[in-house]
């Protein structure tokens, strides 16, 4: 069988994406390879990028989501769990 496999960065952009849009997500950890289906939406979970940065550091947030300002980057680190780290020139 051929490999067809592609970096991300080989794929083509969708013009538009709806969050019930499907990703096929194939793996091999261990040389069996696996396949799963899941949504654009749940794929996005871990890539929330926002400039509305959090208040606090118990703040609402989704493990994963990373925001940011002009003088910090913030992870949340665990739900409602926030880290920040400041920002400077070099």
């Amino acid at each position: 069988m051929a490999d067809n496999s592609k970096k991300l960065s080989e794929l083509p952009t969708a013009a538009n994406v709806a969050s019930t849009d499907r990703v096929l997500v194939l793996r091999d950890p261990a040389g069996s390879p696996s396949s799963r289906t899941i949504t654009v939406a749940n794929l996005a979970l871990g890539f929330i990028f926002s400039n509305s940065v959090p208040s606090t550091s118990n703040s609402t947030g989704t493990a994963g989501t990373i925001r940011y300002n002009d003088t910090y980057l913030y992870v949340c680190v665990a739900n409602n769990t926030w880290k920040r780290a400041a920002l400077t020139t070099w």
